[in-house]
């Protein structure tokens, strides 16, 4: 599919694996997945680096013994630790590549949001300015909201996840029906733009995170 990457995959192995995860163990791995999170850490790495401290939770979980007996030291050293033998890294990259994630998204959802206008209301010469509106907080809130990724364990937050995007489009579809503010054109240029900066926001997407999950031994 055209959302699929490295990254993505990565992502949905290590939700797959908190998600089987028992409340005690998550308790003990989740302050330091958290704490990971506070800092400037590439995407990609920040997920190869979970996915270490998951496959010692459940090591520590089939010996019955403590996350932190496992690790060897506090949770806190530990997480430093790795911090310190990683890359050199200013936060820069970070940044970018959450702006690659945010850009992708946008067109994505812009895309489909134009695709349900124009089957409801037959108006693929327009593109609502809710629409836009709408897509560019639907992608903010995958960039920056960890929740499907870190709380994976808790499956009310992720239903709840799922509500505020259903919610999203029942917006999109009233406020397309109220409002008069959007671009016009033509509705088979329109429509073919959008789906054409979408493959192309995949490809682009798909190929810079191959390229760094290339750099880790992850699989």
């Amino acid at each position: 599919m055209l959302w699929k990457n490295e990254l993505t995959e990565i992502r949905n192995e290590n939700a797959e694996q908190i998600s089987g995860m028992n409340g005690a163990m998550w308790d003990q791995l989740s302050p330091m997945v958290e704490y990971l999170s506070s800092f400037s850490i590439p995407m990609f790495e920040e997920e190869v680096i979970k996915k270490d401290l998951i496959g010692m939770a459940k090591e520590a979980e089939i010996e019955q013994i403590s996350l932190e007996e496992k690790l060897g030291m506090p949770p806190k050293e530990f997480c430093d630790n790795l911090i310190e033998n990683g890359e050199e890294r200013t936060g820069k990259r970070k940044v970018e590549e959450q702006i690659l994630e945010l850009a992708v998204n946008f067109v994505w959802y812009l895309t489909v949001f134009w695709l349900i206008g124009a089957l409801l209301d037959a108006e693929p010469r327009m593109v609502y300015a809710s629409d836009m509106l709408f897509a560019f907080f639907a992608a903010l809130s995958d960039v920056w909201l960890p929740g499907k990724r870190i709380m994976a364990w808790d499956k009310r937050k992720e239903y709840l996840r799922h509500l505020i995007k259903i919610g999203s489009l029942v917006l999109v579809v009233f406020t397309d029906v109220w409002t008069d503010l959007a671009i016009t054109g033509n509705g088979f240029v329109i429509g073919g733009c959008l789906i054409l900066l979408s493959v192309l926001a995949a490809f682009i997407s798909a190929n810079y995170w191959k390229k760094q999950s290339q750099k880790y031994d992850w699989k």
